[in-house]
């Protein structure tokens, strides 16, 4: 688990309070398992000790985004998500997760010893959180959907890894993620694969060379 949610009395047991200082809840969730149905009117801040959470957002014409990928040390949910230009957002477990919930007043008011941990531990929460959503725009601001690939290879893959990794996303979701139509994706990798930058199998990636 993460070290500085460790340090901060984060634990892998889904008991009570991480500790006096958050108040926060704990709760296991299982694969495929949709939670926080509406997550612009939540006030508590969730926190992944366990697994990875997608984000999904429904436009009022159905059709469905990715707009977040949180794995272990992400956090998601109040003060942390638009309240405002979206359609119906929700957290869906990718994998098994264990997620911990803290008020989002409380986690960012230090406590009254006002100790060291948990300025850092807001710091790097909130810090993580505007990362991965400047990360989140430059992929989409790419042109074209060859552009939007390899830059989230880049983002989500580890880029010095030459063996086969395997994506946080499904080739369907991946396609929410990049906001494109799924058919055009699957023939940007298809002539990615013929043309030697990366070799495929489903979500199983090996990078050979990012352009």
């Amino acid at each position: 688990m993460n070290k500085l949610l460790v340090e901060n009395g984060f634990s892998d047991e889904p008991k009570g309070s991480a500790n006096a200082c958050y108040m926060a809840h704990t709760h296991k969730y299982v694969k495929g398992e949709m939670f926080l149905r509406h997550l612009r009117d939540t006030n508590e801040t969730a926190i992944v000790l366990e697994g990875t959470v997608l984000l999904v957002n429904v436009n009022a014409d159905g059709q469905k985004s990715i707009l977040d990928i949180c794995r272990e040390g992400d956090a998601f949910g109040g003060g942390i998500f638009p309240e405002q230009g979206l359609g119906a957002c929700y957290a869906v477990a990718k994998t098994a997760c264990l997620i911990s919930y803290v008020d989002y007043g409380r986690l960012i008011h230090c406590c009254e010893n006002s100790c060291d941990k948990h300025a850092d531990l807001i710091d790097y929460l909130l810090g993580t959180a505007a990362r991965r959503s400047v990360a989140h725009i430059d992929i989409l601001s790419r042109r074209s959907i060859r552009e939007k690939l390899m830059t989230a290879f880049g983002y989500l893959l580890d880029r010095d890894n030459n063996s086969e990794q395997t994506l946080p996303l499904s080739l369907s979701e991946l396609a929410d993620y990049l906001c494109c139509d799924r058919s055009a994706m699957m023939r940007e990798l298809k002539k990615l694969n013929s043309e030697g930058f990366i070799r495929s199998h489903g979500n199983k990636i090996t990078i050979i060379e990012l352009k």
